[in-house]
């Protein structure tokens, strides 16, 4: 039997064909991975674009209906104004002439038609004051800031919540649509603190700092939850982010139990205040 070793010239080749082996199975497997990795790391990107392609759409969309609902509002408002206001005009002049014409004697009649004046101005009040809701046209004559002064006056009127109006923006000149937006930001976060908070007190602040104007309403109530904040049937909610970012701005709501709730819209002045540079 032959027990002589191999030659060491025959070791040392097979080593390097073994280590050549290896190093093409290991460069493959790299490759496969490397490759692998890369078209994961591309169908990433692709679905981010997508997915903030879609974002944008949606906020287009939202900032769409948001500008056709106010529209449709305004028209609303003004049919309830020129027509119901006018009828109910002609109404109570009609019942003010016939109560004229009655004799003294007359009186049940009498009392009828007082009867019937006191609904028919009621009617007009209240068409006054939803042609208001739907169209705040108090802001073409008053402006932004007063608007609010006298918002948050009503409010604590109806309410009982003492409310608290701070701004350094008195001489400002906000954009039409953008005051519109930040006054229904204002009206729907009020209807908030009057429905949920049962709170005592809240603050409206409207301020200029930098290149932003930041709104803040807060309150002193039971707080809010993160379900309530980012659930998806919080429309109010909703509603009102979805305001702030047609903006360009940021919607930012928090709060803790016992301690109130906060809500911050920040936005550009280039997009609210008229004379701005953009």
């Amino acid at each position: 039997m032959n027990n002589q070793k191999p030659p060491y010239h025959e070791l040392e080749t097979k080593m390097k064909e073994a280590e050549e082996l290896i190093h093409a199975l290991r460069t493959q497997q790299v490759d496969a991975i490397v490759g692998e990795r890369h078209v994961m790391l591309v169908r990433l990107k692709q679905a981010e674009e997508n997915l903030k392609s879609s974002r944008n759409q949606l906020r287009a969309l939202a900032s769409y209906l948001l500008s056709a609902r106010e529209n449709e509002r305004a028209v609303i408002a003004r049919e309830l104004h020129d027509e119901f206001g006018q009828a109910l005009t002609s109404l109570q002049l009609g019942l003010s002439w016939i109560s004229r014409k009655v004799t003294p004697g007359q009186q049940p009649l009498q009392k009828k038609i007082k009867s019937l004046t006191a609904t028919t101005t009621n009617l007009m009040r209240s068409v006054k004051n939803i042609a208001s809701e739907l169209r705040p046209g108090v802001l073409n004559e008053l402006g932004l800031v007063k608007t609010l002064k006298s918002e948050a006056r009503e409010f604590e009127g109806h309410t009982g919540i003492h409310c608290r109006f701070n701004t350094n923006t008195e001489k400002a000149k906000f954009d039409r649509s953008a005051a519109v937006a930040i006054f229904r930001i204002v009206q729907a976060a009020l209807t908030n603190v009057a429905r949920h908070a049962h709170a005592s007190r809240a603050r409206i602040a409207l301020m200029k700092r930098k290149n932003a104007l930041i709104l803040t309403v807060t309150d002193n109530g039971k707080g809010i939850s993160r379900k309530l904040i980012y659930g998806h049937d919080s429309l109010g909610i909703t509603g009102m982010r979805e305001r702030a970012l047609a903006l360009g701005g940021t919607f930012t709501l928090g709060g803790s139990r016992g301690k109130g709730t906060i809500l911050t819209v920040q936005v550009p002045l280039s997009r609210v205040i008229i004379g701005t540079s953009r």
